[in-house]
């Protein structure tokens, strides 16, 4: 559904969508945001069904996601809404925001960055066929679109090796980008996950990885307390970087005292 210019789509919470804490998974929320995105470039006829008759295809380059302590139960609703906030000759922006649908309380906002590969090139295209396509709306969920620059560290705190499997695979048959954020993210010390929750998570996605490659995670902790993830194939190529911030965890009630029911 689109009012005031942006797509809005309301889904239900699943057991496997949320942590142990109540709230929704990094990965629930990926794989909502580019259904969401997928539904409204279906919208407007240039979805990847669409394109790829023209050998394109859609690429997810960046994200940001800035994480409220806000529950979600299992069977409860909540609300996708994004926009395509900023058009250039090269990239699309898309911000979005999810919030619970009975209430309106945030759980999440950031911003994407989408562009157009050529198959056939395998080089970007221009967005020129989108601008009569796609609705801008210029609200910024983040202080800029600029690319948020990594720190380069000449150590690493934490290593360890992941050979992709079809569980990371996407139907492109390369490892999803949502796999990607699952595996750096298990290099996050066990002490660091009993006491803290995300606030924050800015990824890059750099490479293609496949079925079988191997890919090193390294683990940074940052002097400004964030820790920096960055996962490398067999080659030495970063296939994804990630930037993620910590906060303490929120007290949450237990759910058999919070939760009503009508039965």
């Amino acid at each position: 559904m689109i009012t005031d210019r942006k797509y809005r789509h309301t889904y239900t919470a699943t057991a496997s969508d949320i942590t142990p804490l109540y709230r929704l998974t990094p990965n629930a929320m990926l794989m909502y945001f580019q259904d969401s995105f997928a539904r409204l470039m279906t919208i407007h006829n240039v979805a990847a069904f669409d394109i790829v008759k023209q050998r394109r295809m859609w690429i997810i380059t960046e994200i940001q996601i800035d994480f409220q302590p806000t529950v979600t139960y299992w069977s409860e609703e909540f609300t996708m809404e994004l926009w395509v906030s900023e058009l250039t000759s090269l990239r699309i922006y898309c911000d979005f925001r999810i919030v619970r649908t009975d209430n309106e309380q945030l759980i999440a906002s950031g911003t994407s960055q989408w562009n157009i590969l050529n198959l056939d090139t395998k080089r970007l295209e221009a967005t020129d066929f989108l601008a009569d396509k796609l609705m801008v709306v210029p609200e910024l969920m983040t202080a800029s679109h600029k690319k948020k620059r990594f720190p380069k560290t000449p150590t690493f705190d934490l290593q360890m090796e992941h050979r992709a499997t079809r569980l990371d695979l996407d139907f492109n048959f390369h490892v999803s980008n949502r796999s990607y954020v699952s595996i750096a993210l298990l290099t996050m010390p066990d002490n660091i996950l009993a006491s803290q929750m995300l606030s924050s998570l800015v990824v890059h996605w750099l490479h293609e990885t496949y079925l079988d490659e191997t890919l090193t995670c390294r683990m940074s902790r940052l002097e400004d307390g964030a820790y920096l993830h960055q996962l490398t194939n067999s080659e030495g190529v970063v296939a994804c970087e990630l930037l993620s911030r910590w906060q303490p965890l929120a007290e949450t009630a237990d759910v058999s005292f919070v939760l009503k029911r009508d039965l």
